[in-house]
């Protein structure tokens, strides 16, 4: 990854491309931690990618990439709840204390794991899962899908099966705690 963003410095689209690719969807699944708005939180990112492009030749390797990347987001998120009197669950002056650029890279890479993990599942089965983390329950899912509540279960209950194989017993429970309106 290292050379990688030599290219990127060197102005690659390509190279660039797959970072955004890489870094995007945790980034967001981070701000919209903080925001609670799932467009925002893209918004930000995006501008976050925008203002990282521009700033290539100054960043030298993948970790200050990474970390300028964190902390733009973060601040830019926090500016946002202050400037938009959000309701946030969470007190910006507690993030700003308390969550740092290590505790977002464990966060990323357990996203990362998680988000791989559901790649593999049947389409069906992924469809579900993506369903309930964007919030639906399952008499809304089978709506959606025209299908009964108890496909929905079973299809749940199938897709549970592979993540506890896939991820093993702790990455499982790592998972639980990052997704718990799955297991509601």
């Amino acid at each position: 990854m290292g050379s990688d963003f030599k290219k990127i410095q060197e102005g690659d689209v390509t190279a660039f491309r797959q970072f955004f690719k890489d870094f995007y969807p945790s980034l967001c699944f981070f701000s919209n931690k903080i925001l609670h708005d799932e467009a925002a939180a893209k918004d930000i990112v995006q501008e976050a990618f925008i203002c990282l492009w521009n700033k290539k030749n100054d960043i030298y390797c993948i970790h200050s990439a990474k970390s300028y990347l964190f902390k733009f987001v973060k601040n830019r998120s926090l500016n946002y709840l202050r400037d938009n009197h959000s309701k946030s669950k969470v007190k910006p002056e507690e993030l700003d204390n308390n969550y740092s650029y290590h505790d977002f890279a464990i966060e990323n890479e357990t996203y990362c794991i998680i988000n791989s993990a559901i790649q593999t599942l049947s389409p069906r089965e992924k469809q579900v899962i993506e369903l309930i983390l964007d919030g639906f329950k399952n008499p809304e899912i089978a709506n959606q899908l025209d299908v009964s509540i108890n496909t929905i279960k079973t299809l749940k209950s199938r897709a549970f099966k592979t993540l506890r194989t896939t991820l093993n017993g702790v990455s499982f429970q790592l998972f639980s705690l990052f997704y718990p309106e799955i297991f509601n």
